[in-house]
C-alpha cells in the first residue's frame, strides 16, 4: 500500500507519504480549507505536496479527507446517508481532475438526513478503528465530537450524533464572562473530578447544563477553587456531559482523538465507572485509509 493521504481539515493541512501501510513521512501547516481562499486551495495542494521532496511522485495515488471534500473544500464529494454498509465506507470516492498530475480521489462523510447530521473526517478514523476494535459504539472527540453507532452483524453504519464539547468549551473560557479576566491555567484531576460530578447532577435533574456553565465564573469568584483551575472545572463539566449524553452503559465505548483529550475522555470515564478503550486518532486515520486504498486496487 504505497500512497500519499492528504487530511485535510477546516483549520490545518497534513499531508502523509505512506509507503507498506505505514507513515514515512508527513508535512504539515495552518492552511487549513477555511484559511485558504476556495480559489487557490489546487495551488496551496500541489504546493504543500511538494515539501514532501523525494517522497513525492507524481504516479502516486493520492486520497484527500475531511472538510477538503465539503461545500466549502476543492470539490464537494457529498455524504453517504446512513445506513451506509462498510464496503461503501471503503470506497476510494470522487475523482479530482485537473489539479494534480497524481491520480487523486476525495472522501466523502457521511450523514443522517432524518436527524440532520453531518460528518466529514472522523468516517475515516472510524474505518480504521474497526480493523481494531469490536465497539458498536464509537466517539471521535474534539471540536465536534462524533459518536458513531455500528452494526458490525450487518456491517453497517447505523447512528449518528454530534456533541459540540470542544468548541464549546474553547467559546466559554474565551469568549464570555466565564472567562474574561483569567490568567494561566492549571489541570487538577481532583478540580476536573469536581466538573465530572457537576455533570452527574445534571443528569440527576438536580441542575442544568447552561445554570453550571456560568456557575462556573461563581465557583471561582467565591473562592470554590482557584481560578488557574477554572478550566479543568469546566473541561471536567463538558467531558463528563458528554459522556453521560452518549455512553451507552452496558458496553465499551472506543474513543478515537489526540493524547491529551483520550487521557481527559478515560479519566471521566474511570470517575463515572463506565467502560471504555481508547485508539489514538492518527493510528485510526491512516488504519483507515490503508483499507481504502487496499479495498479500491
Amino acid at each position: 500500500m504505497n500512497y500519499i493521504a492528504v487530511d485535510w481539515g477546516t483549520s490545518n493541512f497534513r499531508a502523509m507519504r505512506v509507503k507498506q501501510g505505514r507513515v514515512a513521512r508527513t508535512v504539515q501547516s495552518e492552511k487549513g480549507v477555511a484559511r485558504c481562499p476556495r480559489a487557490q486551495l489546487g495551488e496551496v495542494l500541489r504546493t504543500e505536496l511538494m515539501r514532501l521532496g523525494d517522497d513525492y511522485n507524481e504516479h502516486l495515488p493520492v486520497i484527500l479527507c475531511g472538510m477538503i471534500g465539503s461545500n466549502i473544500g476543492i470539490k464537494d464529494a457529498g455524504y453517504l446517508p446512513l445506513p451506509v454498509s462498510f464496503h461503501d465506507l471503503l470506497g476510494r470516492g470522487v475523482p479530482l481532475e485537473h489539479v494534480l498530475p497524481n491520480p487523486a480521489t476525495v472522501r466523502p462523510g457521511i450523514c443522517s438526513r432524518e436527524e440532520h447530521e453531518i460528518c466529514r473526517g472522523e468516517e475515516m478514523q472510524l474505518a480504521g478503528a474497526l480493523t481494531v476494535s469490536e465497539a458498536r459504539v464509537f466517539a471521535a472527540v474534539g471540536t465536534h465530537s462524533k459518536w458513531i453507532t455500528v452494526d458490525p452483524e450487518q456491517k453497517k453504519i447505523v447512528g449518528l450524533r454530534t456533541l459540540m464539547t470542544g468548541e464549546l468549551y474553547h467559546l466559554v473560557l474565551n469568549h464570555s464572562v466565564v472567562g474574561k479576566g483569567l490568567g494561566e491555567q492549571t489541570f487538577s484531576d481532583d478540580i476536573f473530578q469536581q466538573g465530572v460530578e457537576t455533570a452527574v447532577a445534571i443528569e440527576r435533574g438536580d441542575s442544568t447544563l447552561l445554570s453550571e456553565l456560568f456557575r462556573c465564573r461563581g465557583r471561582y469568584i467565591l473562592g470554590e477553587f482557584d481560578a488557574a483551575f477554572a478550566a479543568a472545572w469546566l473541561s471536567g463539566l463538558l467531558v463528563g456531559h458528554e459522556v453521560l449524553t452518549g455512553h451507552p452503559r452496558g458496553e465499551s465505548v472506543c474513543f478515537i482523538g489526540s493524547a491529551l483529550l483520550l487521557e481527559r475522555y478515560r479519566r471521566a470515564c474511570r470517575i463515572l465507572h463506565l467502560p471504555c478503550t481508547t485508539l489514538a486518532a492518527e493510528e485510526a486515520i491512516i488504519y483507515g485509509l490503508n483499507e481504502v486504498f487496499d479495498d479500491a486496487v
